[in-house]
């Protein structure tokens, strides 16, 4: 909307006073708005002692405030009293004038910097050219990282034993302002080395103590004005910061740098040389600097007279402020928007926004948007330009939403209020702190609906896995996957979000995790080589609290079986068996895992010692058990240090990867998938929905996934559609496994000839059919 200019009254319109407010206020003009329409910066006159009068219509039962639209800032305010009219402006139905409140206010104008003070330029200030130009860039980068260098120092933190001088390194700005921290208060000093390169040191540092500050890259500066300013050579900078201000720049010229008095500004962002030393300049507002006032009539009963008028009168003493405010109508427009993401306001950016289909496509139908490329922020009103201003908008309507926070405090609330929906809509099942080593807080949040738990409970195999990527912080994701035979699909049975990986924190995560799922189906946990049925195998990655904490958990459900002896070693009580010896019943290690472990160290061994490793995740009997542990104990400290790790450091990995140490029948071992590559993908699918996420995020997100990859499988189970038109078989699987397998082979072994007939990409193409596939 751009407002019409005030038109002067007519001559019949003066005659009937429609000038006049009362007996000793009149009004040059007037300009009449419609309703809705939104005015930033209204008209003033031009001449002291003048007014110009808006005339608003407004919404009674929707009323905003004109007022609350100018980018002007109004204060000192006064009045507010009932009862006051504005002459024949604001009548009712009858012509009658209208009883209104008038609240009287004054602009504030704006915050100046102090620099504003400084000698004014010379006329006419000398032009810039190429090199000019290039001079000034250099002068400001100088000028900017001396300043920095003063505000930092050596940064060095001081220990409480050591007896040098020691300083607050403190920010003027108390936005950042941080806690005092002991930190080194030596000189910064410019100096040359033997090759005559310039750069800057702490002059504590020495060849015994390095951890003080030294920059040696100093090649994009002005040295002589740099070397000036840290060594204080009044001379040397008076004539260079002279210079500059003869072009119109530098701490010696004024500064026209002005912020409204609403912004927490405090300090101008730029340095400025007062009374001789270098300093950001304060921004500070003259109260009274500005002669335009306003008069706001406001009718008693609006809707008798739906119209508010604004008297603006005096000029403005200052130019228009910036439009950093954005007007109510439209932030309420906007904040619309950001409801209607729902959850996803838990992580939501404005990067993300600008991302999210659902929240443009809003977008452009509020704007009237037809252009092909989508609508920036700033589309709505200016001041969304600024992301941090949008940021601080979503933070506020988050705040709102999840009044407990978007981390663990959220999950709990969650937990509660999924506590209270329809069962088969339940998911986030418990948010607890338990209490592990050392009285160390262990967090827990395990999700899952009860259709999961029902597939958990029913799997004879389980894969375990934990990714790291899901949620910022402390957080990590932990997967339990089932395999679904009828889509020959895996699934996932629950999904847990911990902060330890210690065996103590496995054992709760996995005792927590059977529980809710036992109180969903009514079916208890069962091992194989317990029970006699239920599960018969887990699979998982190398680490060694995963493994003792499963171990310990099948320890736990035997420990009140009383005198029932292990089918497999009928001479050992079941409850008898510690940690290690239950793992070696059902637990077998991921070998891509495994493969990837040994080549860590691969730099450090050589390929016979490699190979002996890896002969020892295998199915089959070693031919020389003995003798490939014989090599890999002489391959070498690193080699003898993961020998030792295998054997006595982790007792459950050598069970785990060779199957005849283990007593895993070989069928069962046969049958069940050799690495963990089905929860690698479940969490490479599910990190496509995002990574780095709130743990509200992650919990929803999740949510999501988990329910579409339920519905797949009950819809294929249901109706007989699956998912892709190549239905998943054995045969397809495996094709499509040696394919992949090929296809990873480096470039690098192929011949000139090969690599000239293209078979590079070839295989590229092949393999990327096939996932289309």
């Amino acid at each position: 909307y751009r407002p019409p200019p005030a038109r002067t009254f007519t001559a019949e319109e003066l005659r009937l006073g429609l000038d006049q407010i009362n007996r000793e206020t009149y009004v040059s003009a007037l300009v009449d708005h419609p309703l809705g329409s939104i005015v930033e910066y209204p008209e003033t006159a031009s001449r002291a002692g003048v007014g110009i009068a808006h005339r608003f219509c407004v919404e009674p039962s929707n009323f905003l405030r004109p007022e609350a639209n100018f980018q002007y800032s109004l204060g000192d305010s006064h009045g507010g009293k009932r009862g006051k009219f504005c002459g024949r402006l604001l009548t009712d139905q009858s012509g009658a004038a209208v009883s209104c409140s008038l609240l009287k206010m004054s602009c504030k104008g704006l915050k100046y910097c102090s620099g504003r003070s400084l000698p004014p330029l010379p006329q006419p200030t000398l032009e810039l050219d190429s090199i000019a130009q290039a001079k000034r860039e250099v002068f400001f980068k100088t000028i900017a990282f001396y300043c920095t260098l003063v505000e930092k120092g050596c940064a060095f933190e001081l220990k409480d034993t050591e007896d040098a001088d020691v300083s607050a390194v403190e920010d003027t700005d108390r936005r950042f302002r941080t806690a005092k921290r002991r930190t080194c208060k030596g000189t910064l000093e410019m100096r040359q080395d033997e090759f005559g390169r310039s750069f800057i040191q702490c002059e504590h540092r020495t060849q015994a103590d390095t951890a003080h500050l030294i920059l040696r890259t100093l090649d994009e500066f002005d040295l002589d004005y740099l070397r000036a300013l840290l060594h204080d050579n009044p001379s040397a900078i008076h004539e260079r910061e002279e210079v500059a201000r003869q072009f119109g720049y530098g701490p010696r010229a004024p500064c026209s740098y002005t912020a409204p008095p609403s912004a927490q500004k405090d300090f101008c962002p730029y340095w400025h040389r007062i009374s001789g030393k270098l300093a950001r300049g304060v921004l500070q507002r003259n109260v009274g600097n500005c002669d335009a006032k306003f008069d706001i009539y406001t009718p008693d009963d609006l809707s008798a007279c739906s119209q508010v008028v604004v008297i603006c009168r005096n000029p403005h003493s200052h130019h228009a402020p910036d439009p950093v405010t954005t007007p109510p109508p439209l932030l309420d427009l906007f904040r619309s928007l950001l409801l209607e993401l729902d959850w996803k306001l838990a992580d939501a950016t404005p990067r993300k926004l600008m991302l999210d289909s659902g929240f443009m496509a809003g977008f452009r139908r509020s704007l009237g948007w037809n252009k092909p490329f989508d609508p920036p922020l700033a589309a709505l009103h200016p001041s969304l330009g600024n992301l941090d201003h949008v940021r601080r908008y979503i933070d506020e309507l988050r705040h709102v939403l999840f009044p407990m926070g978007t981390d663990f405090e959220g999950a709990q609330l969650l937990a509660t209020q999924h506590s209270e929906l329809p069962e088969a809509e339940q998911y986030v099942r418990c948010a607890e702190i338990h209490a592990i080593e050392g009285g160390k807080p262990f967090y827990l949040v395990i999700c899952m609906l009860r259709s999961m738990s029902a597939r958990l409970m029913r799997a004879k195999k389980l894969s375990l896995d934990t990714a790291f990527k899901r949620v910022n912080g402390k957080w990590q994701e932990f997967e339990m996957e089932t395999w679904d035979l009828d889509g020959m699909k895996s699934v996932i049975g629950t999904r847990a979000f911990t902060t330890s990986q210690s065996a103590q924190a496995h054992l709760i995560l996995f005792t927590r995790i059977f529980e809710i799922a036992q109180a969903d189906t009514g079916i208890p946990c069962r091992f194989r080589h317990i029970h006699g049925d239920g599960f018969e195998l887990w699979i998982a990655d190398s680490h060694k609290g995963q493994s003792l904490g499963a171990g310990m958990f099948c320890q736990q459900l035997c420990a009140n079986l009383g005198d029932i002896y292990c089918p497999i070693e009928p001479t050992r009580l079941l409850r008898t068996l510690n940690p290690y010896e239950q793992a070696s019943r059902f637990l077998r290690y991921c070998t891509t895992h495994y493969v990837r472990n040994v080549d860590k160290i691969r730099p450090y061994i050589t390929t016979k010692v490699r190979n002996a490793m890896l002969s020892l995740s295998s199915s089959q009997s070693h031919p020389d058990f003995e003798g490939a542990l014989r090599t890999i104990e002489n391959g070498g400290p690193k080699a003898k240090a993961w020998l030792k790790d295998k054997i006595s450091g982790n007792k459950c990995a050598l069970p785990a990867l060779y199957q005849p140490a283990s007593l895993i029948p070989l069928e069962i071992w046969k049958s069940a998938p050799s690495t963990t590559n089905g929860n690698e993908q479940a969490h490479r699918n599910i990190n496509r929905d995002g990574v780095n996420l709130t743990m509200l995020g992650a919990i929803m997100r999740g949510m999501q996934y988990d329910a579409r990859a339920i519905g797949s499988l009950e819809l294929y189970s249901t109706k007989g559609i699956y998912s892709r038109d190549q239905i998943s078989t054995h045969f397809r699987r495996l094709q499509r496994s040696l394919n992949r397998h090929g296809e990873s082979l480096s470039p690098m072994y192929l011949t000139e000839s090969e690599k000239a007939a293209g078979l590079v990409q070839a295989r590229v193409a092949a393999r990327s059919a096939t996932v289309e596939e």
